[in-house]
């Protein structure tokens, strides 16, 4: 019987493939090696990956630290879709000793840390090449001074499946090289990368349904090199397929250089993108653009844009005809315009249309909006609408060098701003519901305009909160007003839809009360607060007090409590990012908004 159930849990195993092997490279190796354990490690990345090798799919090859010098590496595996993920890994002294990704800004790639593959040539070498293949995963590497990084170069488009994690890539290419390039590539991961100095790209992506997380993309090299090109970075990250996910990740420009640098970038038929949490400084040619009449329906969701030493950087670009494309709850901070629009006859006929900003801060800026007459300036810009934003602080509200009809500002506070408008056309713009205060121009016309101060809660230090007494509150319109405020809270809160970028939250203290002592419910002040916070209840309400944001997600123990007495309670609620939470106990609940 014994016998038997061996030799069927035998012939299972078999059956179900499960069987993997552990590779290991080494820079003390040699490709004549089994590759089996570390003292009989191979020698190069290249031999393990080449057809050669027999490490065959479901195998891990790790990879010790040490600079592997020029070795290019073509994967040869993993031919089938339904193949199994083969993974090469680097590590440091023992496998799975890299736990995060510690390169930053400022780094050298640095051989004692992650394996290196380093030719010493810029105009050689081709890092890693992963064209026409499937699931692999690359993690803990580095790739320098070699004429391209990471290739996904496929025939047909596929669902490529790849992984890459905490790559460092540094000084890639003399000419128009690439950091990291997909083409065809679809459904790939793409986290913790560090991209420094890449002369034509940091990533350029032609794929779809890929994720990218946490990647930080910098130029600060501008040298004159013998094509009479420079070696600047021109684009950082752009986009050509579509529902793409680009979260958290960063873009800078780091100087005044000779590339005006095409910062977050969705191109030629870029559909249904998402870029959320990201920022990008420096970019002359767009922190974040939308280029060419195929770029529809991508939204830029949290999104900063900040300037830097170059003094023409833009911040959100419309350009080629790009349509129907958001921008939500994005910031644009000390750049020469907030929005602008342009034409170079690359596609279309408008410079763009049907666009939106939504819930958007635009604020030191020389021009708000630029309908700038860049190359071909007599394509119009047509029917884009910008709602419940903040203009603060800005020398003109618009420069005015193209025709312009159908477009509109809704629900939004205009502050600070010394003149309306410079340029040879004339504004076409319809204002409504928008508040116009302390401008060097006078309240502009329209349905619900008032000239009244907003009463922000510190406009100095960008918190664009309404207070209580604010005449914005309830004063706009349900117009193409967007369904949540700057802090993802449901509009409207009140009787109305409020202008600016925030709605003043309805929940402001007591539910189910009578005079100044709880009956039925809970009361909490100050609210909205900042930290510290008082939750007042009924015996035994306060018995089991939680909080919750708006999505469900309890986050209690995010927060300090502290039981005063039989019917009080004193939460910190400091570590909370801004919002508005429920404050929930065993018999009432209430709202807390924290700035």
């Amino acid at each position: 019987m014994k016998k038997l159930i061996t030799f069927i849990l035998a012939v299972a195993v078999s059956a179900i493939g499960i069987t993997q092997n552990v590779y290991y490279v080494s820079t003390s190796g040699n490709d004549n090696n089994s590759g089996l354990s570390e003292a009989d490690a191979w020698r190069t990345i290249g031999y393990a990956a080449s057809a050669s090798s027999p490490v065959t799919a479901g195998d891990t090859v790790y990879i010790k630290a040490g600079d592997y010098g020029y070795d290019d590496v073509f994967i040869d595996k993993n031919y089938s879709p339904g193949d199994a993920r083969i993974s090469f890994i680097g590590y440091q002294n023992v496998p799975g000793d890299i736990s995060g990704f510690d390169f930053s800004y400022g780094d050298n790639a640095d051989p004692s840390l992650m394996p290196l593959i380093n030719p010493g040539d810029r105009n050689t070498g081709e890092g890693i090449n992963l064209s026409d293949i499937y699931s692999i995963t690359i993690k803990n590497i580095q790739i320098a001074n070699c004429l391209s990084g990471i290739s996904i170069w496929n025939t047909t488009s596929i669902n490529s499946n790849h992984i890459l994690e905490n790559i460092f890539l540094q000084n890639i290419g003399w000419e128009y090289s690439t950091a990291m390039a997909m083409k065809e590539a679809n459904n790939n991961t793409i986290k913790n990368c560090l991209i420094v100095n890449a002369t034509g790209a940091g990533m350029d992506i032609w794929g779809n349904n890929n994720h990218f997380e946490n990647c930080k993309i910098y130029s600060n090299e501008s040298q004159l090199i013998s094509d009479g090109t420079y070696t600047s970075m021109d684009y950082y990250l752009v986009i050509k397929g579509d529902n793409n996910l680009i979260e958290n990740c960063y873009g800078e420009r780091d100087g005044d250089l000779e590339d005006v640098g095409h910062g977050f970038e969705i191109k030629e038929r870029g559909q249904n993108n998402l870029f959320v949490d990201c920022t990008v400084k420096n970019m002359i040619a767009g922190c974040f653009s939308v280029r060419w009449s195929g770029v529809q329906n991508n939204e830029f969701r949290n999104c900063r844009a900040i300037g830097g030493v170059s003094d023409d950087v833009s911040a959100f670009m419309i350009r080629e005809g790009a349509n129907g494309n958001a921008f939500n709850a994005c910031v644009s901070d000390s750049c020469q315009a907030g929005i602008r629009f342009i034409l170079a006859g690359e596609d279309g006929d408008t410079s763009g249309f049907n666009n939106s900003f939504n819930n958007c801060i635009i604020k030191n800026s020389k021009w708000a909006i630029d309908l700038n007459p860049y190359y071909y300036n007599s394509a119009p810009v047509n029917d884009n609408r910008i709602v419940n934003c903040v203009i603060d602080n800005a020398e003109y509200l618009f420069n005015c060098e193209r025709p312009n009809t159908g477009n509109q500002l809704i629900n939004c506070i205009i502050t600070n701003v010394d003149s309306l408008s410079t340029g040879d056309y004339t504004l076409n713009f319809e204002y409504l519901y928008s508040d116009f205060y302390n401008n060097g121009f006078a309240m502009l016309q329209g349905a619900g305009n008032i000239p009244d101060n907003p009463l922000f809660t510190d406009a100095s230090t960008g918190d664009y909160h309404l207070q209580e007494t604010s005449p914005c509150i309830d004063a706009g319109t349900s117009q193409n007003a967007p369904p949540v405020d700057f802090d993802s809270l449901t509009r409207p809160q009140g009787a109305g839809f409020d202008m600016g970028i925030y709605e003043y939250p309805v929940a402001q203290g007591v539910i189910g009360f009578s005079g100044t002592s709880p009956v039925h419910g809970i009361y909490i002040f100050p609210n909205p607060a900042t930290g510290q916070i008082t939750v007042k209840g009924a015996e035994p309400g306060l018995s089991e007090i939680r909080l919750f944001n708006l999505s469900g997600k309890d986050v209690t123990g995010s927060t300090r409590m502290r039981i005063i007495n039989k019917t009080s309670v004193q939460i910190d609620i400091t570590n909370l990012s801004s919002g508005v939470y429920i404050v929930k106990t065993k018999t009432a609940a209430n709202c807390i908004y924290k700035r």
